[in-house]
Order: structure tokens, then sequence, then C-alpha cells
């Protein structure tokens, strides 16, 4: 569950830094689809200028916590880490036996 959130929020993190949003004079070539950077344009100018940096730095400092709460579990719960998963914990642990799918979400 730590894995899959934390990716999830590098996709977002991928996407703010995509964020073309003009900031004073300056307007950069959008990268992203034109409904999607219209959102964040908006987004951008009800804050100010000031979202997407925020946004992105309370991400940041969220994927640490979450690379720390992996850290913390790697350590506590020794038994339910991965033995081929490069010390990863493996989601499939808590998986009866007949429901082994692999469904893990790639390190980030």
């Amino acid at each position: 569950m730590v894995l899959a959130t934390k990716q999830v929020l590098k996709e977002m993190q991928d996407v703010l830094c995509q964020d073309r949003s003009p900031l004073g004079n300056t307007r950069a070539q959008p990268i992203l689809e034109p409904s999607i950077q219209r959102c964040l344009t908006h987004f951008s100018m009800i804050t100010h200028g000031f979202g997407t940096p925020a946004l992105s730095a309370s991400f940041a400092t969220l994927q640490n916590c979450l690379t720390e709460m992996l850290k913390y579990m790697e350590k506590a719960y020794p038994s339910i880490i991965s033995p081929h998963g490069g010390g990863k914990l493996d989601s499939n642990s808590n998986k009866s036996n007949g429901d082994k799918g692999d469904d893990r979400v790639k390190d980030v």
C-alpha cells in the first residue's frame, strides 16, 4: 500500500513538473494536453503562481515520509520482506496461498 501511494504521488509530481502555466510575462510552450494544462493554468492563477510550487514541496515531503515509513517497516517486520524483491516489502505476503497474483508496484 505504501509503495502504491509512492507511485501515485510520483506520477502526480511528474504532471506538476510538466506544468507550463504562464508566470508573469513568461509563456512557455505547453507540454501537457490542452485540457489538463487549462486546469493547471486556472489553478496557478487562483493561487497567484504559488500553488504548484507549494504542492511540489508538499509532495516531496510526503515522499520522504513514505520512504522513511518503508525503511521502518523493513526493520520492524522482517518476516514480510520478499526474498526476491530486492529488500522491498512483498504485497503478496498477506494473501492466501491460492491468491498469489503478481500485482506488486515497482519501486519508485
